[in-house]
């Protein structure tokens, strides 16, 4: 039987993250961890919203807040997002904060500063 979604009843915060096959998507997934580890959202499955399964897409449109985090400009995250028809969504891209794909080092130093360009994003 499928779980349904704290945020079915809306208030919360999901963070989808591009989690890709290098350092920096690698980035923006340990930040997107992090988020969640401090309370400030539930990170939640973009390949559900890819694959369109209904409770997923029925739980992202039930949440009052969703940001979505991408590796690099490729925008993976972000061009899935919009085609499953979401563009209320609050957006960053780990590459636009100095990050080169292919040369960033996947550290707890870097990891905090993506953290916190998402909690800027989040107002916390």
């Amino acid at each position: 039987m499928a779980e349904k979604c704290a945020c079915e009843s809306g208030g919360s915060t999901l963070i989808f993250a591009c989690s890709g096959g290098s350092d920096t998507p690698e980035l923006g997934d340990k930040a997107a961890r992090k988020l969640r580890d401090e309370k400030l959202g539930k990170m939640y499955c973009l390949s559900g919203i890819g694959g369109n399964v209904e409770l997923i897409i029925d739980n992202t449109r039930a949440a009052s807040r969703r940001l979505v985090i991408d590796g690099c400009d490729t925008g993976c995250a972000k061009a899935t997002m919009e085609r499953a028809g979401f563009d209320d969504f609050l957006y960053m891209k780990v590459t636009d904060l100095g990050f080169e794909k292919g040369g960033a080092q996947v550290t707890e130093e870097n990891i905090e500063k993506v953290a916190a360009k998402a909690r800027e994003l989040l107002g916390a």
